[in-house]
C-alpha cells in the first residue's frame, strides 16, 4: 500500500469516528501536551476531518461510503 492510500485511510478512520468523538480526542492529545512529530500529525488529522464533516457532511459522507 502506497503512502497516499494509507494516509486516505487513516482519514476516513478518523471522519468515521463521528464529531463528538474526534472532538474528545483532540482534547486529549492536547491536554496531554505531548510536542512529538506523531501527536502533532495525528492532531492535524483530527482537526482537519472535523472541519470537512462540518463544511461538507454530505461529501464527508459520500466518500466514506465509496471507500469502504
Amino acid at each position: 500500500m502506497n503512502k497516499i492510500m494509507r494516509s486516505v485511510e487513516r482519514d476516513l478512520r478518523t471522519m468515521s469516528l463521528g464529531l463528538g468523538a474526534i472532538d474528545k480526542e483532540i482534547e486529549y492529545w492536547q491536554k496531554k501536551g505531548s510536542t512529538d512529530k506523531s501527536t502533532k500529525k495525528r492532531l492535524e488529522r483530527l482537526q482537519a476531518a472535523k472541519q470537512q464533516l462540518i463544511e461538507n457532511p454530505e461529501q464527508s459522507k459520500e466518500l466514506m461510503e465509496k471507500l469502504r
